[in-house]
């Protein structure tokens, strides 16, 4: 093989390749909001929730960069329903720049320690309830849509964030709804 032609090629895969991750911008946030699970017949008491976040582009700059890897801890009140008040969640999303704005949407996967419905004998039959109940599980998987994310130097903010999903492995037998209030940022 022509050593020219080994050299272009080997640079032409290396454009698609990420640069170094050390080039990555990494965020920390802190988020406010609420969310509540839906069944066939009974909700879960809606929750209001304080979240921290970490999230880090994945690559500084070229093809890459727009995909942002995360996760972290959601934490809410009322608690009483739960002996476990938390929630740790991991996230992939994609962003687009433009001006100060930064739109991100991505798939959300979690397990939360909130996934319980309201227990009421006199809206649903005990072996209805238990039915219900037992369909719902801890683990979720949601999609999320943050629209009014903006960038102010090393400072981000969102507002309205929406989070959809539903529990696994039992799709659509409970709805997962939440919605961000507000979430500032800081990008290190």
């Amino acid at each position: 093989m022509n050593t020219t032609l080994f050299r272009s090629l080997v640079a032409s895969l290396a454009l698609l390749a990420p640069p170094a991750l050390a080039q990555a911008g990494h965020e920390l946030s802190l988020g406010a909001g609420n969310f509540s699970y839906t069944s066939f017949q009974r909700p879960s008491a809606p929750i209001t929730t304080v979240e921290v976040a970490y999230h880090r582009r994945f690559a500084g700059e070229g093809l890459w960069r727009g995909l942002r890897l995360g996760g972290g801890l959601r934490t809410g009140w009322p608690a009483t329903s739960t002996n476990f008040p938390l929630e740790v969640f991991v996230q992939a999303q994609l962003s687009a720049r433009l001006g100060p704005w930064e739109p991100a949407l991505g798939p959300e996967l979690g397990v939360s320690g909130f996934a319980m419905l309201f227990r009421s004998r006199i809206l649903v039959p005990g072996e209805l309830g238990d039915l219900e109940d037992a369909r719902l599980s801890p683990a979720y998987v949601a999609f999320v849509a943050a629209p009014l994310r903006f960038h102010f130097g090393p400072v981000t903010v969102s507002a309205l964030e929406l989070n959809l999903g539903t529990s696994v492995p039992s799709f659509g037998q409970a709805i997962r709804t939440q919605l961000g209030l507000v979430r500032l940022g800081w990008v290190l």
